[in-house]
């Protein structure tokens, strides 16, 4: 054997306790879980006080966009994740026209963007290295983008053909399925015949209904219900991203929410969800705008903005519910850093001016470039949507690391802590999950939803994925003024069968996979 793990806690993912054992690994693969006291190898390592669990599964993850950058996943592999599902929220990285790859130059000039198609994408990752694996989906949001544009229209001609077209591609070229970002332009602009239609080419090749819902306001419980008739009418499993209730408002609509789910499931539907262990979100301050004025794209959206009436209209609409300006912080705004780390409502006091209009000012100056965090979820939903049997665990996060391009902002602490704050906060410390059962949300459960058969799991044959950590000193250290930090406790990340994380770091080493479909 290469590797060998002493006398360790073993959870092999399966949601059952834990028993004690050693783990030998082979190349890419679990040699053995058992008796090992007669077997040697170049690596041994003492177990004593750590659990062997298998390497966790992030399964709502936008890394697609980081990794290209620094394919050392360093937030992520540090938390112990060893896959990641990208390509979530409609907005996959391909595929892409010349004039979205123009468009993306000016919005995110940090990336190379030498792809188009699906396939070229998966290359260019594969080409760099990666120190995780992951499941690629396609975006609805960018195919959507690629035939009819940004303009908020029903598909004219032969476009929903084009589209139907696109989907197949992406899945012959590796997809898992059809991802939606249904509060976003141009997602924003589909029907629900429009997400059927596309669905089924995913349906018919066993793959996936991946959706951040329509809205999880006062729109929540049609949201669900689009979602689940979207897997029903199409066929096909539904996974619901990071299911929440937002806004006081809202939160006592979260149990009739998750009744939706156990419904579909009690009648024979596939549909689960996910969620990351955070009461405050993330998202694009324009996202806080009428769904109208994103009509055209970007740029269409300054130019309102810069209209009087216009304007008006917006700044009305907003006013009519308005956000909890003092809840939504600027955490990203490259064009105007200065605002990082403050809410609206306190730069609209340095201003003197209204939060609402305020927050319009910042759109227009930032070129629409700013994302936020809002704080405005229930901590007992929370806890309610984490002991749900179908919900596992998903970042929303990025790979990111605290040196280069990736670590400029306040990002929201879920990058750097989703996984190891689950442990600590939600088993060591409130007892929400049993530890088998939160390592199970981590990696069986999400392997066996994504029918990966030689993942989420410890056993002999199995890919080595594995991640040793300390349950009584596994800790997330990131927050929402310093979100830039390592978790602590994870002693050793092994990615098919490779050491990427040891007590001395970062090793360097890019074994992970691209896992087509």
């Amino acid at each position: 054997m290469d590797v060998i793990v002493r006398d360790v806690e073993v959870l092999d993912g399966s949601g059952s306790p834990a028993f004690r054992a050693d783990v030998g690994l082979e190349g890419d693969r679990i040699a053995e879980v058992g008796d090992l006291s007669g077997a040697t190898a170049p690596v041994l390592i003492d177990g004593a006080g750590l659990v062997a669990a298998p390497g966790f599964i992030d399964m709502h993850s936008h890394s697609d966009f980081t990794l290209p950058i620094n394919p050392r996943a360093e937030s992520k592999v540090r938390q112990g994740v060893t896959t990641e599902v990208i390509g979530m929220c409609g907005a996959s990285p391909a595929p892409l026209t010349p004039k979205m790859v123009e468009r993306r130059m000016v919005t995110r000039p940090e990336l190379s963007w030498e792809w188009t198609t699906f396939a070229s994408y998966l290359e260019a990752l594969r080409d760099r290295g990666l120190s995780v694996n992951v499941v690629p989906l396609v975006g609805h949001g960018t195919i959507r983008e690629a035939v009819v544009g940004l303009e908020d229209r029903r598909p004219a001609g032969d476009e929903s053909a084009q589209m139907v077209r696109l989907v197949a591609q992406a899945m012959d070229e590796g997809a898992w399925g059809l991802s939606t970002g249904l509060i976003y332009p141009p997602g924003i602009y589909a029907s629900t015949d429009e997400l059927v239609e596309m669905s089924r080419i995913p349906a018919s090749r066993g793959g996936f209904y991946f959706s951040h819902i329509r809205g999880e306001g006062p729109t929540l419980l049609q949201a669900v219900g689009e979602a689940i008739e979207i897997g029903e009418r199409a066929g096909l499993p539904v996974q619901i991203a990071h299911f929440k209730a937002a806004e006081p408002e809202n939160w006592a609509l979260l149990p009739r929410a998750l009744a939706l789910v156990d419904d579909a499931r009690a009648r024979g539907l596939d549909v689960a969800a996910d969620r990351y262990p955070y009461i405050a979100s993330s998202t694009s301050l324009s996202a806080s705008l009428p769904n109208w004025a994103h009509d055209g794209g970007r740029e269409a959206l300054l130019e309102r903005l810069k209209q009087p009436a216009t304007r008006r209209r917006i700044l009305s609409e907003i006013n009519a519910s308005p956000p909890r300006w003092e809840r939504t912080v600027l955490s990203h705004v490259p064009d105007c850093p200065e605002l990082e780390g403050l809410n609206v409502a306190e730069v609209a006091g340095q201003r003197g001016a209204d939060p609402s209009e305020t927050a319009l000012d910042i759109v227009l100056e930032a070129g629409a470039r700013v994302s936020i965090i809002r704080f405005g979820m229930l901590e007992e939903n929370l806890r309610s949507v984490l002991r749900h049997p179908a919900v596992m665990i998903g970042s929303d996060g990025s790979a990111r690391a605290p040196y280069g391009p990736l670590g400029e902002g306040k990002a929201h602490p879920r990058n750097y802590g989703t996984f190891p704050r689950v442990l600590a906060k939600y088993v060591r410390e409130e007892g929400v999950l049993s530890l088998p059962e939160a390592v199970h949300k981590m990696s069986g459960l999400p392997a066996k939803r994504l029918r990966l058969s030689d993942r989420g799991r410890l056993g002999r044959g199995l890919k080595a994925d594995l991640v040793l950590f300390d349950p009584q000193a596994i800790c997330d250290r990131g927050t929402f003024t310093d979100p830039y930090q390592y978790p602590t406790g994870i002693a050793y990340v092994y990615v098919n069968g490779e050491a990427v994380i040891t007590p001395d770091g970062h090793t360097g080493a890019l074994p992970g996979r691209i896992l087509r479909h």
